[in-house]
């Protein structure tokens, strides 16, 4: 374990520097980067993150103000699920935002209605002056088209980069995101069974690094899509390849 473990916290270094170094400064979300930011965790799943990022983007700039954070979440509350259905299929470009349009045409409105409710329509006010890394995490799993994966990675780039919830102060509280590319390389470097189940990854990762178990989290993600493929892995090129047991 300890061999993986060193395996990638050293490729770590080689990732993006917001992954693996935390920011010593805090950040200041206007109305429309906070909707943008929690519209991208919402779609990062079963899709490239890069375009969910986009998509929440190219959404928040057609529905939203930026100004203003309220008027999204009502455009959305207020928006026929038709027609709503029809601009997450083709609105980005002639192309869908998300694979699973549809699901998302019925979560958004109620993700919406739930800000408004509890927020009055500003996700800021999920994490502004809050150092209750697992009760933040708790808001974000409760909105709509949001879980228990999702929760995490979100209150993990909160804190590590943007400097919320206590900053570098919060880095013994942040978990790793057990999605598939993850889990898969925990399960081939044996860290988990293949069998294991996504909160056993999360215990693992902090029984290995506990002054800041998603450490382990974007070397993994970014070995899984990148190298560690479901099928045809590239054990060859893998970082991992002096200290894995390539159990596929």
């Amino acid at each position: 374990m300890e061999a993986v473990k060193r395996a990638l916290i050293e490729y770590s270094k080689r990732c993006m520097e917001d992954w693996v170094n935390p920011t010593a400064k805090k950040t200041k979300f206007r109305g429309g980067t906070a909707n943008s930011f929690l519209l991208g965790v919402m779609l990062d799943r079963s899709i490239p993150a890069e375009q969910a990022w986009d998509a929440a983007n190219w959404i928040n700039k057609v529905m939203g103000d930026d100004k203003d954070p309220k008027i999204l979440w009502h455009n959305l509350v207020k928006v026929h699920q038709i027609n709503l259905r029809g601009f997450l299929r083709y609105g980005f470009g002639g192309k869908a935002f998300h694979r699973h349009y549809n699901v998302f045409s019925k979560l958004l409105p109620k993700a919406a209605q739930h800000i408004l409710d509890n927020y009055k329509g500003d996700p800021r006010r999920i994490w502004n002056g809050q150092r209750d890394v697992a009760g933040v995490r708790q808001r974000l799993e409760n909105i709509p088209a949001i879980g228990s994966s999702l929760s995490r990675m979100a209150v993990l780039i909160l804190a590590r980069n943007y400097g919320f919830l206590g900053g570098r102060a919060a880095l013994r509280q942040l978990d790793i995101k057990p999605d598939v590319h993850v889990l898969r390389v925990f399960s081939r470097t044996t860290l988990i069974s293949p069998f294991a189940k996504k909160e056993e990854a999360i215990a693992v990762a902090r029984k290995l690094n506990p002054s800041f178990p998603a450490r382990l989290d974007a070397p993994a993600w970014e070995i899984g899509r990148t190298w560690c493929h479901k099928t045809g892995p590239n054990c060859k090129e893998c970082p991992l390849g002096d200290v894995c047991k390539k159990i596929i």
